[in-house]
């Protein structure tokens, strides 16, 4: 079996051909994101969007008001954020636990509790993605007709959603 030459390749020509390629994709991505922000609006340090509530930052939580305890808030908050994370989201999971959640404080204590995750299309992100709190992921991860259902405990509450 005879074996055929292989072609003579300019290196240069090859480095020339990845930084195009490459330049390409690098401006594809950071277009994307730059329209994706734009499309998002501006979100609060805390993950709640500048446009339609205020931050939730300042708010006290009034520890005689708490029906539940810091490791309830823990389950909670570590409930809601397996029912979001990654693809499909579990919207009865985080139905059936807000319904558990009783006082405006309580709701506090989960958000706290919760902390800041970064987020990015559905799914925790160590690099990529916003910093944003639990308001922040319900908003992301459920549909408007998803949000009313929940929109009665938080407008009781008067915690923006």
């Amino acid at each position: 079996m005879q074996k055929l030459p292989l072609p003579v390749v300019n290196k240069a020509d090859l480095i020339v051909k990845a930084i195009k390629v490459g330049g390409t994709v690098l401006a594809v991505g950071a277009g994307f994101l730059v329209v994706r922000k734009l499309i998002k609006g501006k979100v609060n340090m805390d993950g709640t969007s500048v446009r339609a509530a205020p931050s939730l930052k300042n708010t006290k939580i009034a520890s005689e008001n708490l029906t539940i305890s810091t490791s309830d808030a823990a389950l909670f908050a570590n409930t809601l954020y397996t029912a979001m994370l990654n693809l499909g989201t579990k919207e009865t999971m985080i139905y059936s636990t807000i319904d558990r959640i009783n006082t405006r404080d309580d709701m506090l204590l989960v958000i706290k509790t919760f902390g800041m995750k970064k987020y990015l299309w559905g799914g925790r992100s160590a690099v990529l993605g916003q910093n944003i709190n639990l308001i922040g992921w319900l908003r992301a991860e459920l549909t408007e007709k998803e949000i009313t259902r929940i929109q009665p405990k938080f407008d009781e509450w008067g915690i923006p959603l």
